[in-house]
């Protein structure tokens, strides 16, 4: 599982990450869309934890969602219903991404991978996009708050990064950017982010920049 693959996974399995969503919704003020929002982010790293951890991609999705609806869900004691992974996934891989959920860096993750993707955005979908995943300096943002920054709909925002989102895989399906693996090197990635390897050769995510195949 690559990160494009992930995407379209949550895209297939919306209705599925909708139920999942709707127990939670009474107890917090976002909207579906920002929920939706964060499957995007949790399938980003379930991509890096399921390759490090050797698990599979489900199981790491729906640990890494959990956690992070639970951020956004007040007081998450106080909900009806299971918040439980799907039965069907074994338990011995959902204890392994749990043990280590804790001790990565999940923004560390999103930054390597919009540093290695932003530079085949425009400017408008590279700022959205930021500002989704929570790399730019105003953290992350609903599309909603997005929206208020821009002084346009949410509409808007949604559609623009939908555009990305689209951009990103159609670079991928024909070959201007290749996905081998998404594995992160930490020491690596701090000198991409300092400005000390070009984006162009950043090799620990899998991504480099070249021509499409003839």
């Amino acid at each position: 599982m690559d990160f494009f693959k992930a995407m379209q996974w949550v895209q297939d399995n919306e209705p599925t990450i909708k139920s999942k969503i709707r127990q939670y919704r009474k107890f917090t003020p976002y909207e579906m869309c920002d929920f939706q929002q964060e499957a995007y982010e949790a399938a980003f790293v379930a991509v890096l934890r399921s390759q490090e951890k050797n698990i599979p991609f489900e199981a790491a999705f729906w640990t890494t969602f959990r956690n992070k609806i639970s951020v956004l869900t007040p007081d998450p004691n106080f909900t009806h219903g299971s918040n439980s992974i799907p039965s069907h996934i074994c338990y011995g891989d959902i204890e392994a991404v749990e043990q280590t959920i804790h001790g990565s860096d999940d923004g560390a993750d999103i930054e390597a991978i919009f540093e290695a993707i932003s530079h085949h955005l425009t400017e408008k979908e590279r700022e959205t996009l930021s500002l989704s995943l929570g790399v730019a300096d105003q953290g992350k943002l609903s599309t909603y708050e997005i929206a208020d920054l821009y002084g346009c709909s949410d509409f808007n925002v949604r559609d623009t990064l939908k555009r990305a989102f689209r951009r990103i895989k159609q670079l991928a399906d024909n070959g201007t950017i290749v996905v081998d693996r998404m594995r992160l090197v930490t020491q690596q990635h701090q000198e991409i982010m300092s400005g000390c390897v070009a984006i162009q050769n950043f090799t620990p995510l899998g991504f480099s920049a070249r021509s499409p195949p003839s």
